[in-house]
């Protein structure tokens, strides 16, 4: 004992405290839960990978101008086009891992399903698989795979209506194919009478 240095508690070691303390900043740096990151469908990944690297989103919007006097030009519609959006992905550790982030990736590439870009503050729903790029080499990445996937915004807008006419007369006409013509000579008898012929349904006399 020193003097005049109070003795400290026999049941306070510095031990004992370093598993709080590594659980206190574990909790801090995984903010209480893994965020989403990724392409989702419903709700659910449909990419089995380790990690998610990046995300990327790009937005563009299309100006349309026209020349006036003078050779200048002025601006007169401003359109937003898709958006795009790139994500890549990374898994490693086994060859287990990175084979099913290849059958993933694989088995929603060229479907015409509709997914969602999920970032913690930002979901970009509406895309599809454009394409994926895959690299790798003897010098970087034997034992790790890193995929680009590159996805597109799909608007789905158009809805197709049907509606019962009232009036015959006021509905739409229909395509019902080709119709042969018909020799009027062939068409009277020898009385000089029409002949009663019926093409399409319809009743000529």
């Amino acid at each position: 004992m020193i003097p005049g240095v109070p003795s400290l508690p026999i049941s306070v070691t510095l031990f004992e405290s370093i598993p709080f303390l590594v659980s206190d900043i574990l909790n801090f740096l995984t903010g209480f839960g893994a965020a989403p990151w990724g392409i989702y469908q419903d709700g659910v990944p449909v990419v089995e990978a380790d990690n998610v690297v990046s995300v990327d989103y790009k937005q563009d919007w299309s100006i349309a101008d026209f020349q006036i006097e003078q050779g200048g030009f002025a601006t007169y519609d401003k359109v937003d086009t898709p958006f795009s959006s790139r994500v890549r992905f990374s898994s490693g550790g086994s060859q287990a891992n990175r084979q099913a982030l290849l059958d993933s990736i694989a088995a929603i590439a060229g479907t015409l399903e509709l997914y969602d870009v999920v970032t913690p503050e930002q979901v970009y729903p509406s895309v599809n698989i454009q394409g994926y790029d895959l690299r790798r080499s003897a010098s970087n990445g034997v034992g790790l795979i890193t995929i680009d996937v590159k996805l597109i915004e799909v608007r789905v807008t158009a809805t197709a209506e049907f509606a019962n006419t009232k009036s015959p007369t006021a509905a739409s006409p229909s395509n019902n194919g080709t119709v042969q013509g018909i020799n009027p000579e062939t068409a009277t008898g020898n009385s000089g009478s029409l002949k009663r012929i019926v093409i399409d349904g319809s009743t000529i006399r």
